[in-house]
C-alpha cells in the first residue's frame, strides 16, 4: 500500500504529496481510482486551492455518489465548487432509498453487531450480555442467511473477526466471553462505526452530530449522541469525566413522533462559546439544542418518516414570489394535510430561516401542489383528508419518501429592525494628529469583476475547507495570529513586545495547525471583552441580538483593527483563501445585519475616497461586483479626506442600498464613529441563478460623473435602476411628472410596454381618486409590515383588486419595499418631477 502510494506521488509529481496522500485515502486506498482522479485534476488544471474543494466533494458524498459522478459533475460546472456541491445534493436528494440493494452480508454482519453491542452498552453490569452462546449465534445467523440467500460460511468467518475486534474472546467450550472491564468509550467506538454503515447514512444523511446538548434536572449536559435510524432510537453517552459514564436510549415510536424546533438566546459564557442555538423537542419529554442549524435539520431527518429535500433559495426577473424551500418534517401521516401539515412546514421553516439570518415575519407562504411528489394535486380541495390516504397507495408505505414544496419570503418586523436616522453620529473630522491618515488606510476597492464566473471562482477561494459552526471565534482568532496580526486581539500595552506575543501564544495554546486547540481566555485575549461589551449594545438589543460573537469580531476586526490593512491588500490581489475565516464571517454579519435596517426609508447618498486613483480609458462601467469589500460614509468630507491630494470620490447613489446589493451600518461596531462608516460587501454568486439574473438584482452601474485635473467622481447605481431610469422618466413626463417612479418602475416590470403601463396608469389614477378613503383604513395594516411609501401600497391595492397579481395587496407591497426595494427616491424627480398637490396631501394626511 505505501508502495502504491509512493507510486502515485512520484507519477503525479506537479500535485502536492498532501493532496496526493488525500485522494488516496478518499479512494480507500484503490490504485486505479486514485490514478483517475489524480489525472483528472492534472488534465483539467486544477489549482490548488480548488483540489482541497474537490477532496471536499469526495469526502462529502462518499459511498453516496460514484467518483465518476462526482468528477463529471465537478467538470460540468467549470470546477466551481458551490454549484458542484448543489447539483450533488440535487442527485443525491433524489435518491430512492427503497430502491438501493443493500450487500446481503454486510447488512446481516451490521445487524448482529449493533444487536451484541447495544446489549453491552445498556447494561454494562449485566453478565449475560458479555456471553455470547455459539451454538444460539450460529441457528440465528443460518436462519437470516436463508431469509437473504446469503452465505453462511462467508458470514460465520467474517462474525467471528468482528466479535475479536470488539473485544470477545472464544473459549474452549466454542462460546464467546468479553473478558475485559468494560470500556465504554471502546465499546461506543465499534457501535458508532456500525450505526453509520446502516443505508440511510451511506447514502443520504450528511452532516451527523457527534454530540448535543440536552437539559437534565433544569440544565444542559453535553453528550455523545448516536441516532440509530435502523431501530429508531437515540443513544446517549455521558463523557464526563467525574462521573461515570453512562449509556441513556430512547425508542422512538416508528411512525408516531412529535417534533417541534425553537431557537434559544443565551448570555455569554466563560468560554465565549455561542449565544445562539437550533432546539429541538422530542415528545413533549426530551429537549435537545444544537449550535447548527442545519445539523438540527438532519437530527430531524433521522427521527422523521422521510428525509428532506431541500432547495437552496432561487430566485426570477419578475415581480413575484421567488424563494423557494422544499422541506420535509412529517413524522405521523396521521394528520390533516391542510390545516395542520402546511402550516407545520410554514413554521420549521420559519423557525430556521429566523435562526440563521433574523427574520421573524411570513410575508408570503404559498403551497406548490404540482410541484410535490407523490402527487398531492387530487386532494388539494380536500381539506380534512389525512396524509394516510394521501399516500397509503405509495410502493413501500409507510417506509416512504415524499416532499413538499413551499414558496416562502420572509422578512425581519418592524420592532426588530433599526432606523436609519444618523442623527446621534458625529459629524466633525478629527485631526490628523489624532487619527494619523496610515492608522486605518484605504486601498483601492473599486477593483472590481464584470465577469460573473469570476466572482464565482473568487467565492469559492475564500470558502473555509474546514468551515464547522460550533467554534468560529476559535477559528477566526486563529486566522488572525495565524497571518501575523495577534496584535489585533491583546491589550495596547502588549501589542509591541514581541517576547509577549510568543508567551501569550503558548498560554493561549496556539497550534498553527489545530484553532480547536486555541482557549479563549478574555483576559489575554481582550478583544473578547469587546465583543461582549458590542454584543449587549442597545442597537443590537432592538435587533433581538441576531449577530453571533464572531460576526461581530468580523465587523471590528475590518472596521477598527491593523488587519484590515492586510486583508483588504490580499482580496484587491485575488489571495481571498489567506482570509477564509475572517471572510466568511464578515459576509454573513454584513447579510444578517442587511436585513435589520429599514434602508426602504433611506435616501442617503454615500461617499467612499480613493486616493491616486482614476478611471482610466472608460467612462461607463456595466454589471459591476465588488471584489472586496467597501467602505462607505454618507460625510463627503470623511470621503475627501482619505481621496487626500488626488483620487477619486465613489459616489453610491440611495438605491445601492435600498435594493439586494448587501451593505449595512456599522458605525454602532466601529471604534471610528466620526467615519458614519456603511460597509457594502464583497460580490456574491448564487449557483442557481443565470448570470442575467444576477446582473439583474446585484449588480450595480457606474459612470463618470464629473472630473478634474485632480478629482474623478464616479457615481455608482443600482442596474435595475439604471435599467429602468429612461423608461420610467419618458413615462413619468407623459404624466406632468406627477405620478410615483416607483409607481411607474412596478408597471414596467411586469407590463414591459409603455403603452400597457400609460393604460394603467390612467385606470390607477381614476381608482386611487375612489379609493383613498378605503386605504386610509388600512395605512396601519401596511405601515406594520414596514409598507412607507403610499402610492405604492394603493398600487398594490389596484392590482390585487384588478387581479393583475396572484398574491394579496399587502403581500406584494412588502415584498417589493422591503426585500426587492425601490430604487428611486425624491431627488430622482428634481428639475423632472413635479408632485402633485393630491399626492402631497395624501402624504400628509397619511
Amino acid at each position: 500500500m505505501a508502495n502504491q502510494l509512493q507510486q502515485l506521488q512520484e507519477n503525479f509529481i506537479t500535485i502536492k504529496k498532501k493532496i496526493v496522500s488525500q485522494i488516496w485515502e478518499c479512494c480507500d486506498g484503490n490504485f486505479d481510482e486514485a490514478t483517475t482522479v489524480l489525472r483528472f485534476v492534472k488534465e483539467n488544471n486544477t489549482p490548488s486551492q480548488h483540489q482541497k474543494l474537490l477532496i471536499k466533494l469526495l469526502r462529502a458524498f462518499d459511498k453516496q455518489i460514484s467518483r465518476a459522478v462526482i468528477l463529471e459533475t465537478w467538470k460540468e460546472y467549470n470546477q466551481i465548487f458551490i454549484e458542484t456541491l448543489n447539483h450533488l445534493n440535487m442527485i443525491n436528494s433524489a435518491r430512492n432509498i427503497n430502491e438501493v440493494k443493500e450487500n446481503s452480508v454486510i447488512k446481516i454482519i451490521r445487524e448482529m453487531c449493533i444487536h451484541i453491542l447495544w446489549n453491552i452498552l445498556k447494561h454494562p453490569a449485566n453478565i449475560k450480555y458479555r456471553q455470547i452462546n455459539h451454538q444460539t449465534l450460529s441457528q440465528n445467523l443460518k436462519k437470516t442467511c436463508v431469509q437473504f440467500n446469503a452465505d453462511f460460511d462467508e458470514i460465520s468467518t467474517a462474525m467471528e473477526y468482528y466479535l475479536q475486534e470488539i473485544g470477545f474472546e472464544k473459549g474452549n467450550d466454542e462460546n464467546w466471553y468479553y473478558h475485559n472491564n468494560i470500556q465504554l468509550l471502546e465499546l461506543w467506538k465499534h457501535y458508532q462505526k456500525w450505526i453509520y454503515n446502516q443505508i440511510m447514512y451511506l447514502y443520504k444523511i450528511r452532516n451527523i452530530p457527534q454530540t448535543i446538548h440536552m437539559i437534565s434536572n433544569g440544565k444542559w449536559k453535553e453528550y455523545a449522541i448516536l441516532l440509530d435510524y435502523g431501530h429508531r432510537s437515540i443513544v446517549l453517552l455521558n463523557e464526563n469525566k467525574k462521573k461515570q459514564k453512562k449509556i441513556n436510549s430512547k425508542n422512538i415510536t416508528k411512525f408516531n413522533v412529535h417534533i417541534e424546533y425553537r431557537n434559544n438566546h443565551t448570555d455569554i459564557d466563560s468560554n465565549y462559546t455561542n449565544t445562539k442555538y437550533a432546539c429541538i423537542s422530542l415528545n413533549h419529554s426530551w429537549y435537545f439544542r444544537l449550535i447548527d442549524s442545519n445539523q438540527r435539520n438532519f437530527f430531524s431527518d433521522v427521527l422523521s418518516v422521510n428525509i428532506l429535500k431541500r432547495q437552496f433559495l432561487y430566485c426570477t426577473n419578475r415581480l413575484v414570489f421567488i424563494f423557494t424551500y422544499t422541506m420535509k418534517e412529517f413524522n405521523s401521516f396521521n394528520i390533516i394535510w391542510k390545516d395542520k401539515g402546511f402550516q407545520h412546514l410554514q413554521n420549521q421553516y420559519q423557525l430556521y430561516i429566523h435562526f440563521i439570518v433574523g427574520t421573524n415575519e411570513v410575508i408570503y407562504c404559498k403551497f406548490v401542489p404540482n410541484e410535490c411528489s407523490p402527487s398531492i394535486e387530487p386532494h388539494i380541495n380536500t381539506g380534512d383528508v389525512l396524509l394516510h390516504d394521501i399516500y397509503k397507495h405509495c410502493t413501500h408505505y409507510p417506509i416512504i419518501q415524499v416532499y413538499w414544496e413551499i414558496k416562502c419570503i420572509t422578512m425581519v418586523s418592524y420592532k426588530c429592525t433599526i432606523a436609519i436616522e444618523r442623527n446621534n453620529l458625529p459629524k466633525s473630522i478629527p485631526s490628523k494628529d489624532n487619527i494619523p491618515l496610515n492608522e486605518k488606510p484605504k486601498f483601492d476597492p473599486f477593483l472590481y469583476e464584470r465577469d460573473l464566473y469570476k466572482v464565482k471562482i473568487i467565492q469559492d477561494n475564500s470558502t473555509p475547507v474546514g468551515l464547522s459552526i460550533d467554534n468560529l471565534l476559535k477559528s477566526i482568532s486563529h486566522e488572525i495570529i495565524k497571518n501575523k496580526y495577534l496584535c489585533d486581539l491583546i491589550s495596547e500595552n502588549d501589542v509591541a513586545n514581541s517576547r509577549v506575543h510568543k508567551e501569550i501564544k503558548r498560554k493561549i495554546n496556539y497550534n498553527k495547525k489545530n484553532s480547536n486547540e486555541l482557549i479563549l481566555n478574555d483576559k489575554i485575549l481582550t478583544i473578547l471583552n469587546e465583543l461582549k461589551t458590542l454584543y449587549y449594545d442597545e442597537i443590537h438589543k432592538q435587533m433581538g441580538y441576531p449577530l453571533q460573537l464572531y460576526h461581530i469580531c468580523a465587523i471590528l476586526l475590518y472596521c477598527g483593527k491593523t488587519c484590515n490593512i492586510q486583508f483588504s491588500r490580499d482580496q484587491i490581489q485575488f489571495k481571498h483563501h489567506l482570509w477564509p475565516f475572517l471572510d466568511f464571517c464578515l459576509q454573513d454579519g454584513i447579510h444578517i445585519l442587511h436585513k435589520h435596517e429599514r434602508r426602504e426609508e433611506s435616501a442617503i447618498e454615500l461617499y467612499c475616497g480613493l486616493r491616486d486613483v482614476r478611471l482610466e480609458n472608460i467612462k461607463e462601467i456595466k454589471a459591476g461586483y465588488f471584489i472586496n469589500y467597501v467602505s462607505t460614509s454618507d460625510d463627503i468630507q470623511i470621503a475627501q479626506m482619505y481621496r487626500s491630494d488626488q483620487g477619486c470620490i465613489l459616489h453610491f447613489h440611495p438605491s445601492m442600498r435600498r435594493t439586494l446589493i448587501s451593505s449595512c451600518d456599522v458605525s454602532w461596531i466601529s471604534p471610528y464613529k466620526h467615519e458614519r462608516e456603511i460597509l457594502f460587501a464583497r460580490s456574491v454568486a448564487f449557483s442557481n441563478l443565470s448570470t442575467q439574473i444576477h446582473e439583474e438584482l446585484s449588480s450595480w452601474n457606474a459612470k463618470v460623473e464629473r472630473e478634474d485635473e485632480y478629482t474623478q467622481t464616479i457615481l455608482l447605481t443600482c442596474a435595475k435602476y439604471d435599467a429602468f431610469l429612461q423608461q420610467t422618466i419618458q413615462i413619468s413626463a407623459m404624466w406632468n411628472h406627477s405620478i410615483d417612479l416607483n409607481v411607474v418602475y412596478l408597471l414596467l416590470g411586469f407590463m414591459k410596454s409603455d403603452i400597457y403601463v400609460t393604460t394603467y396608469l390612467s385606470l390607477f389614477n381614476e381608482w386611487q381618486i375612489e379609493n383613498v378613503e378605503k386605504y386610509l383604513k388600512r395605512t396601519e395594516e401596511f405601515k406594520k409590515r414596514r409598507c412607507c411609501n403610499h402610492l405604492v401600497n394603493l398600487l398594490s391595492m389596484f392590482l390585487f383588486e384588478s387581479n393583475l397579481i396572484q398574491v394579496d395587496d399587502i403581500e406584494y407591497a412588502t415584498a417589493h419595499t422591503v426585500i426587492f426595494g425601490l430604487p428611486f427616491v425624491e431627488n430622482d424627480k428634481k428639475n423632472n418631477i413635479i408632485i402633485t398637490q393630491y399626492s402631497k396631501i395624501l402624504t400628509e394626511i397619511c
